[in-house]
């Protein structure tokens, strides 16, 4: 071995070697492990018995060797790769991705994402939300910015296909906002591609998606390795009813009733706004949601047979009758336990 050779090959693995003492992420442990295996290939050629063959296949095995010792590494100790490029996300969370594998840094917590199956391994509470129409108020810039990272976007549901695709659109408020009601611009939208049961959510409703930002087109942003989550803002909501002095049972679907109650709404925000028949329909809403089970006033017949609780709210009560019938009432009403057996009206 000529002194040429023999200092190639030092150099090569003192550059190979060195990075692996560190355990942080820094491209240039990368680059020095790259040039290390680059010079020893070099130090071949002043071999005087070299052979073309282990020229070519000994960079081949020397990448192999050390990717195998990066990944033992980190299986093992917990260490940060080499192999790796990092796309962070904010200050606290990051992803490490490379040929085979991606780990995830969850404020300094490393969860191992081989063969890229897994979808944003870290809290839901660590992305910032951001609101759709922010997202796309200027949407190729907003995927410049977040182009291969997660992020968490909350809006209204414009489009939904089967299992694997819901659409948030670009959207504007409108004076009658019923039931969710507004206008989606379609020139623009997030298109977020996952693989659930979407039969729980409608068009209109509000919803959050954590996902990648993968591409843009037009327009249009597109998420990968999605998921939905409810949205916050169904955890908390107001009533807005409209009393009338009608002493008339009506019937709003199958054994819920108005009683000198014009209309019921349920605000969740300004524009998510719902008829309490449609919430009822649609599974959003039960009686249970509404009601404290261990309260109520006991209402009693003459014969001193429980026939109903009574629960008392601002503007109305409910009446929530052991024959499984559940009237909302005018609260200035007297309650009449007959109520609860009387057929009631027309349909609202």
């Amino acid at each position: 071995m000529n002194k040429k050779m023999l200092f190639f090959l030092i150099i090569g693995l003192l550059l190979i070697i060195i990075p692996f003492i560190f355990s942080s992420y820094n491209i240039f442990r990368l680059i020095s492990v790259i040039l290390g295996i680059l010079i020893i290939t070099i130090s071949c050629i002043f071999n005087p018995n070299r052979n073309i063959y282990l020229i070519i296949i000994l960079p081949l095995l020397l990448i192999f060797v050390t990717y195998s010792i990066d990944i033992f590494l980190y299986i093992k100790f917990s260490r940060i790769p080499i192999y790796i490029y990092e796309i962070k996300i904010n200050e606290k969370i990051s992803t490490y991705n490379s040929f085979f594998y991606r780990i995830y840094k969850c404020d300094n917590e490393l969860i191992l994402d081989y063969g890229y199956e897994k979808k944003y391994a870290c809290s839901n509470d660590s992305l910032e939300e951001i609101t759709v129409n922010d997202f796309l108020l200027n949407a190729e810039e907003s995927y410049n910015q977040y182009k291969n990272k997660f992020v968490k976007i909350t809006g209204k549901i414009s489009k939904i296909s089967g299992r694997e695709q819901i659409e948030l659109g670009l959207y504007e408020t409108v004076d009658n906002s019923l039931n969710g009601y507004v206008n989606f611009n379609n020139d623009y939208k997030l298109q977020v591609n996952l693989n659930e049961d979407l039969t729980k959510y409608r068009i209109y409703d509000y919803v959050s998606v954590i996902g990648r930002v993968t591409s843009y087109n037009n327009g249009t942003i597109i998420l990968q390795e999605a998921y939905t989550i409810p949205s916050d803002i169904y955890n908390d909501y107001t009533y807005e009813i409209t009393l009338n002095n009608d002493t008339n049972l009506v019937n709003i679907t199958d054994n819920y009733y108005l009683y000198g109650i014009s209309t019921f709404y349920v605000k969740y925000a300004e524009d998510a706004i719902y008829e309490l028949r449609y919430l009822l329909n649609d599974g959003k809403i039960n009686i249970e949601d509404m009601i404290d089970n261990s309260g109520g006033e006991i209402l009693r017949d003459e014969e001193n047979n429980i026939i109903a609780r009574n629960y008392n709210f601002d503007d109305f009560d409910i009446l929530v009758c052991e024959n499984d019938k559940y009237i909302f009432t005018n609260n200035e009403f007297d309650k009449n336990i007959n109520l609860c057996n009387y057929g009631g009206l027309n349909e609202e």
